[in-house]
């Protein structure tokens, strides 16, 4: 997909790296790895409201 300009490499910390991975059964699973996102994003300071308030 490289070769065809369809996606291009990033080194983004925003960005992840997706995998093919094949299945037993023969289909295929298209995985993301968000660790290196989760490390940057930065968690809210207070809880988040419930409906009944």
């Amino acid at each position: 997909m490289t070769q065809t300009n369809q996606i291009r490499p990033s080194n983004s910390p925003w960005s992840s790296p997706v995998i093919i991975h094949k299945k037993k059964d023969g289909g295929i699973r298209f995985l993301v790895d968000y660790r290196k996102l989760n490390s940057v994003t930065k968690k809210d300071c207070f809880p988040q409201p419930t409906t009944e308030e």
